[in-house]
């Protein structure tokens, strides 16, 4: 009778761990903490969510342990005078059944309707857990550290081997119909977001739209008029010193006075300025903080190399952002046909490879597409000129005197291009 008690014992914390652990895999932060503020443990969150790893782990461990009673349990019930492998036999069946309920079916599908109400409801008992078996942890970390060392792997590769896993599955899906075109771009879009750098989606220095610190209130008003823009840098000298950002409404207060009053210092605003290598989501986390939506990116030298919003940030994730007050402009890529496109030149060269399945090196001294021709060509070409390269023919369509504007790319055939 005890054991059977205590095998009911096994099998029921086997459950409850299994669950668990179940539900910290596929928990989110946001459901979980509105489950412990509807709980009043709204305090848990940080220790729950930051160390969950941790959790599922220890949880883990102890459903194992939990199993193995079960079919400690099942060994000792089924003693008899029958062959010792009938015996063994009808325990590892009993005990596999009640695993394979407990600690599989029930608890996966409780987890996925209800893994933010599990983990909410465990919060207290998974912080003792924590306290009591946390060092536990460090040795699962330690062994794992090993594994990695011997294997050469690195924590970098893991993370790109799962990218990998996750765009084969989306792209799996876009086939069967269950994930549509616009759904795997923005998949693809935040994992390649923890790659990026402010360096790589800013607006170039050339086409930053910027005032002179002692230009007039009129000259102001002019080019945030033209320039269709809510906040402007202002420079002294030159566009390498940057002295502040002026905000249109900050004008308010000053439009009422005499123009000759107006003192351009007073009216802008600090500048806020990061490298070229600065991670897009470290920059995002830095404009929340901050409070600003603008920042001056700086070259290694500390010179200006252009300007990032937040704006620019948010379409790195969600594709084009426009409002009714935004200019319109051609769009930077536009297919002509099967194999043929026009190109805005300050398109990069990741983004023109990935879109046209071209294969322009990467790794040289260009980021854009106008930088590609001009390196290529060693000149900026004119309207009109064009030439081949690998597998496509790239025709200037506008340019200016120190720039490519927009380009033409036609990927050729196989043949056309070896006849090229």
């Amino acid at each position: 009778m005890l054991t059977i008690l205590l095998t009911m014992l096994a099998a029921t914390a086997s459950l409850i761990f299994s669950t668990v652990t179940y539900s910290l895999r596929q928990v989110s932060r946001g459901m979980l903490q509105e489950k412990l503020e509807a709980r009043g443990a709204a305090d848990r969150l940080e220790a729950i969510w930051n160390r969950r790893h941790d959790l599922t782990l220890l949880t883990a461990s102890l459903r194992l342990l939990a199993n193995i009673s079960i079919l400690l349990g099942a060994l000792h019930w089924y003693r008899s005078d029958a062959p010792l492998w009938i015996q063994y036999l009808l325990a590892v069946l009993t005990a596999s059944f009640v695993a394979l309920m407990v600690s599989i079916i029930v608890p996966s599908a409780v987890s996925r309707w209800a893994a933010d109400s599990v983990v909410a409801a465990a919060s207290r008992p998974l912080l003792l857990v924590l306290r009591l078996l946390g060092p536990l942890t460090l040795v699962i970390h330690a062994v794992d550290a090993v594994a990695r060392k011997l294997a050469g792997r690195s924590h970098d590769e893991h993370s790109e081997v799962i990218e990998q896993q996750i765009v084969s599955v989306v792209e799996e899906g876009v086939k069967e119909g269950v994930v549509d075109e616009e759904e795997r771009e923005m998949i693809e879009s935040v994992i390649e977001f923890r790659d990026r750098q402010a360096g790589q989606i800013m607006t170039a220095r050339t086409r930053v739209v910027a005032i002179e610190l002692g230009a007039s209130l009129r000259e102001v008003k002019s080019v945030l008029e033209e320039s269709g823009h809510s906040r402007v840098p202002v420079y002294e000298g030159t566009l390498d010193h940057i002295v502040g950002i002026l905000y249109a409404r900050d004008l308010l207060k000053h439009l009422g006075m005499p123009p000759e009053k107006f003192d351009m210092r007073s009216a802008m605003r600090p500048a806020l300025f990061v490298p070229e290598t600065k991670p897009l989501r470290d920059l995002l986390r830095e404009f929340r903080l901050q409070k600003v939506h603008l920042a001056i990116v700086l070259d290694e030298y500390g010179g200006t190399a252009g300007l990032i919003t937040i704006e620019d940030i948010l379409e790195e994730l969600v594709g084009d952002i426009s409002d009714e007050h935004e200019p319109k402009e051609p769009p930077q890529l536009t297919r002509l046909g099967e194999s043929a496109f026009e190109a805005d030149a300050a398109l990069s060269i990741h983004d023109v490879n990935e879109i046209c399945g071209l294969r322009i090196p990467e790794d040289a001294d260009y980021e854009t597409l106008g930088g590609f021709i001009a390196t290529t060509r060693g000149q900026i070409p004119a309207i009109g000129a064009h030439f081949e390269h690998q597998n496509a023919r790239y025709t200037v369509l506008d340019a200016e005197p120190q720039r490519v504007k927009r380009v033409r790319i036609e990927v050729l055939a196989p043949t056309e291009a070896a006849r090229g």
